[in-house]
């Protein structure tokens, strides 16, 4: 077999000007946001992974032709910084094959993994500012101190992670100047951020010996929603219980790990393990994984199932769940009736009004479980 020479056999390094470099057609798109928030990262942080680019000898006024690292240019042209780059040459096939090779190359980060990425990176960015304000020290023992409350049941996991994420986020528009806008385009929105600190702080610092083996579960590893979870037991005994429960059963979920520990779900009351939870956890967790369309195609199959008297029951449950959302939506009607006529100046009686404020109490009782329908009409 031949091997092929590299396009990266004869590459040199070299710094040049954004403004001398012409991006010319692309296959991907520009993302502005991405583009101001990498070339923010380059300038304050430095450029990592420089750009690659072709002569080009035509247009003496942009001598180089971008092959690959549009957003890392363009970032640089926004900065007003020179950009890193390395010179490749090649036909045109092979210099397209390049770029889409390496935007559909890249490998997506799993959970675990980008959760440590980030908390990485909210770290560093958290110590530049510390030691230039000559408080490092007291900024790693606030963090500590913190999650030593949360430990201690002084304080919620949730309530820490809001803490923590509102801090982050002032340090990071500190840190680079990026508004929200421009974080969310390099997935760094204040959501992204509370969901990767959720499984950093409750997941990998508690337990350093687990995280690799557990990043590597068939069907919780690469689960975002199965980790957060774990993530959410309270109780950091009972999360190292499930976590090894998992690690010893690689055909486990996390409900499934759970009941086995005899654990509960967050606010709620312990789970009682059962010959037959298992099954339950199969047909609930093949269910949330099918499309609205293909619930809808797999019904009759239910109906099907069922024997005559779990269909009656299945019917009553039905038709008083209906019921209760349509007493709630002609409430609603009714309120928005008078206002639409109070907005317009429209006259409106108070029997009227009255009558609006009756069912729209009526129905929030019901929503609540309480209902007072029959007793006021008695009246």
């Amino acid at each position: 077999m031949t091997i092929a020479t590299s396009l990266l056999s004869n590459a040199k390094l070299f710094e040049i000007a954004p403004d001398h470099v012409d991006e010319g057609e692309r296959i991907g798109f520009l993302h502005e946001d991405k583009a101001a928030a990498l070339g923010r990262l380059m300038a304050v942080d430095g450029q990592r992974d420089p750009i690659k680019v072709v002569a080009n000898t035509k247009n003496p006024e942009k001598p180089w032709r971008l092959v690959t690292g549009m957003h890392r240019l363009i970032g640089a042209r926004i900065e007003g910084i020179t950009v890193w780059a390395i010179e490749v040459s090649g036909k045109p096939e092979a210099l397209a094959d390049l770029e889409a090779s390496e935007n559909l190359h890249r490998r997506p980060l799993a959970p675990i993994e980008r959760a440590k990425f980030t908390a990485a990176l909210v770290q560093a960015a958290q110590d530049r500012i510390a030691r230039e304000n000559g408080g490092l020290k007291q900024q790693q023992l606030a963090v500590k101190a913190r999650w030593a409350r949360v430990k201690a049941h002084e304080q919620t996991a949730q309530e820490a992670l809001r803490d923590e994420v509102e801090d982050t986020s002032r340090t990071m528009q500190r840190v680079y100047g990026w508004e929200e806008s421009v974080g969310e385009a390099l997935g760094m929105s204040r959501d992204a951020i509370y969901r990767d600190l959720r499984i950093h702080r409750l997941l990998i610092d508690p337990f350093p010996d687990l995280t690799e083996q557990l990043s590597k579960h068939p069907v919780v590893g690469e689960n975002a929603k199965q980790l957060r979870d774990i993530a959410d037991i309270k109780d950091e005994a009972a999360r190292r219980r499930v976590i090894e429960a998992l690690l010893a059963d690689g055909e486990l979920s996390a409900d499934e790990a759970k009941v086995q520990c005899g654990v509960g779900l967050i606010g709620g009351p312990a789970a009682t393990p059962v010959a037959h939870q298992k099954h339950y956890d199969a047909i609930t967790g093949g269910w949330s994984r099918l499309g609205t369309a293909e619930k809808r195609r797999f019904l009759p199959n239910i109906a099907s199932m069922l024997t005559p008297d779990m269909k009656r029951d299945l019917r009553d449950m039905l038709s008083k769940e209906i019921g209760e959302q349509g007493d709630m939506k002609a409430s609603l009607a009714t309120a928005f009736d008078v206002i639409a006529k109070l907005a317009t100046g429209e006259a409106v009686d108070d029997e009227e009004i009255e009558h609006a404020r009756r069912e729209c109490q009526l129905a929030l009782f019901a929503e609540a479980g309480a209902d007072l329908r029959e007793t006021a009409d008695a009246r």
